[in-house]
């Protein structure tokens, strides 16, 4: 008993202790309806492959309306190209309500545009001249970058 209770107490400071992810989203492009940020930290390409998350965020609504999805983007810089993985929605209280992976191939990413931007900031040590908010939900409540 006294050795579970042990191992519990281990486990939970392993836990406490273990880095957390860390996260510093920009805007980078928007539209009347949707705003497009990139998770700057993940853009520094590993072994030739940039993996990032993009998110869509309606560009209007409360504070309090969570509503956004993400979506795993990976670019290769050697070639220029790039494939979606996992998408994820959250609702309007922030919790995840669907998940999903598309596991493209890899294809040429095209200049410009919301792939080709990615790209750039990844290939190209270029970076979005915005403010960067630690979470999406930071964002929203700064007034979703009006």
């Amino acid at each position: 008993m006294i050795r579970t209770i042990g191992l519990a107490a281990i486990m939970a400071t392993a836990a406490l202790a273990s880095p957390v992810a860390a996260e510093s989203w920009a805007t980078f492009s928007r539209s009347d309806a949707i705003v497009y940020l990139v998770d700057l930290d993940g853009l520094t390409p590993v072994d030739g492959v940039a993996t990032t998350r993009m998110a869509r965020v309606p560009a209007r609504g409360d504070a309090a309306n969570l509503s956004h999805e993400t979506e795993e983007v990976m670019v290769r810089c050697s070639d220029g190209q790039s494939r979606s993985g996992a998408t994820v929605t959250y609702g309007a209280d922030g919790a995840e309500t669907d998940r999903y992976s598309e596991d493209t191939p890899w294809e040429a990413t095209p200049s410009g545009g919301i792939y080709g931007g990615i790209k750039s900031f990844a290939c190209e040590e270029m970076r979005p001249q915005t403010t960067a908010f630690p979470t999406i939900q930071a964002f929203i409540a700064g007034g979703r970058g009006q």
